[in-house]
């Protein structure tokens, strides 16, 4: 028999890949077991899932040792950075989970739901350790395709068909922009690794200059499509509207994390010779996104669409981080994303508590008068929404004083002083619905759907808020270290 031998040599370091292969073995082998559970008892598929994060969360913090480890021929990395994106996404999913358990008990094929969530998460996974393009794309498409199908998971309600659609018909858009400006870069430098088309493209001449900032305009475009950067923002407010509210708390944060630590990834690996250009077009974006953001979130009656239009305001302060350029900047990312998934799945699970019968739970009227029945809820709530608006000190006024401080420190002063500016307008349909929580009369009955699960969830989310804004200090420190080795 002829021997036959392998062109490649086995990849070095596939351990650092054990969080991935353990997030894509037990999410297959969910899918399989769910079929021998009862239709009573769906509810262990949602805590095998938690379970499932759980022990990636934990063989990624085994392998954390402070080195940048490159494994699958180059095309991977573990480093603390990426370690410290993927802890964040395992908190989002893993509390998206908690809160889905009591809103989707009612629901039909509930086992898959779960599973999707481990799959999209797998995605993003990919996407922050992802060292080449090709593994980005197929990172952000795995995470896409589960998403536009939680999107659409309750298919008996007509806007959450409606909003998948949208979001897949621009998410398929975006995808082949995105597509389109990679092929310009590898027509130029000949490389997907993100160092080598750096390399590359500090070499090349004027001749190339053109073709450069095609790709880098449809690179930009389709990596906002992804974090709701504005213009390429319109499918946000339909879909955060018409998901399943535990999904929409989970695509304001995880996906957001993902699609940041991409870009920080790209910006310092592959562009650092087109940073001028980068920067000019980001900055005309965050303008827009803030402005867009928060003035169309004044208007928004529908607690989730408002929610919607300021995740497109925050992403505005955030890409301040990336602008600033420096390692100031994409630890002020990392903080504010830290902290903004903080407040986001707390205001969201109080949401999803609000939800009774006949009621969603998603107006702001359905708050009013509030502090006069669940006065704890009330608190909780108030604190979310003044930290969310930046109010100091609470943990939200830090996230924006990271951002904005490395902002100015990179020389982009009147960039800083227009988000203030929007800072403020936004602090005003955050303080709205302190109104309607204390000020305004109850219109409906409090019977709300309460869990042991929720309630932890509130009073962790809302303790957290409140330390974080005490002493941010160690959680600054903590972002600082997570970008050892890679600015």
């Amino acid at each position: 028999m002829a021997n036959v031998t392998f062109p490649f040599p086995f990849p070095d370091h596939l351990i650092v890949l054990l969080p991935e292969m353990i997030v894509a073995v037990l999410a297959m082998a969910l899918l399989l077991v769910d079929l021998f559970i009862s239709r009573e008892n769906k509810v262990w598929t949602a805590y095998l899932a938690i379970i499932s994060i759980v022990i990636a969360a934990f063989a990624t913090l085994q392998l954390s040792s402070g080195e940048t480890v490159h494994a699958f021929y180059g095309f991977f990395v573990f480093d603390p950075f990426s370690a410290y994106c993927k802890l964040l996404i395992y908190v989002a999913t893993a509390v998206a989970m908690v809160i889905s358990i009591d809103y989707m008990k009612d629901e039909e094929n509930i086992g898959e739901y779960y599973v999707l969530m481990l799959f999209a998460m797998l995605g993003m996974m990919l996407m922050v350790s992802a060292t080449n393009f090709i593994i980005m794309y197929l990172g952000m498409e795995l995470m896409a395709l589960s998403v536009y199908v939680l999107v659409a998971y309750q298919r008996e309600v007509l806007r959450a068909n409606e909003a998948a659609l949208k979001y897949f018909i621009l998410g398929s858009l975006s995808s082949a922009m995105l597509l389109y400006g990679i092929t310009f870069l590898y027509g130029v430098t000949g490389s997907f690794d993100f160092v080598e088309v750096g390399n590359a493209l500090a070499a090349s001449d004027s001749n190339a200059r053109s073709a450069v900032l095609l790709g880098l305009v449809f690179l930009l475009a389709g990596l906002g499509f992804k974090i709701s950067l504005a213009p390429f923002h319109m499918w946000t407010p339909d879909a955060y509207e018409g998901a399943p509210t535990p999904i929409t708390a989970f695509m304001s944060v995880a996906p957001k994390v993902a699609g940041f630590a991409i870009i920080i990834r790209v910006m310092v690996d592959a562009l650092p010779a087109v940073q001028v250009e980068y920067t000019a077009i980001l900055t005309g974006m965050a303008i827009l996104t803030m402005a867009v953001g928060n003035l169309a979130a004044i208007a928004q009656r529908n607690i989730k669409r408002m929610l919607a239009y300021s995740t497109v305001g925050h992403v505005g302060f955030v890409i301040l981080g990336v602008i600033a350029g420096n390692a100031d900047g994409y630890a002020g990312i990392l903080v504010y994303l830290s902290i903004y998934l903080v407040m986001t799945m707390g205001v969201f699970a109080i949401i999803i508590m609000m939800r009774r019968e006949g009621i969603q739970g998603e107006l702001l009227d359905d708050f009013a008068g509030l502090s006069k029945v669940r006065p704890g809820y009330a608190l909780a709530m108030a604190i979310f929404m003044f930290s969310l608006g930046g109010i100091p000190f609470l943990a939200g006024f830090w996230a924006k004083y990271a951002v904005f401080i490395a902002a100015v420190e990179a020389g982009h002063l009147y960039l800083v002083l227009y988000a203030l500016l929007f800072s403020a307008v936004g602090a005003f349909y955050y303080i709205r619905v302190v109104k309607y929580i204390y000020f305004d009369p109850e219109r409906v009955a409090f019977n709300l759907v309460e869990s042991r699960a929720m309630q932890t969830t509130v009073v962790v989310m809302a303790l957290a808020v409140v330390a974080l804004g005490i002493y941010p200090d160690p959680l600054m420190d903590l972002c600082k270290q997570a970008l050892a080795g890679l600015v």
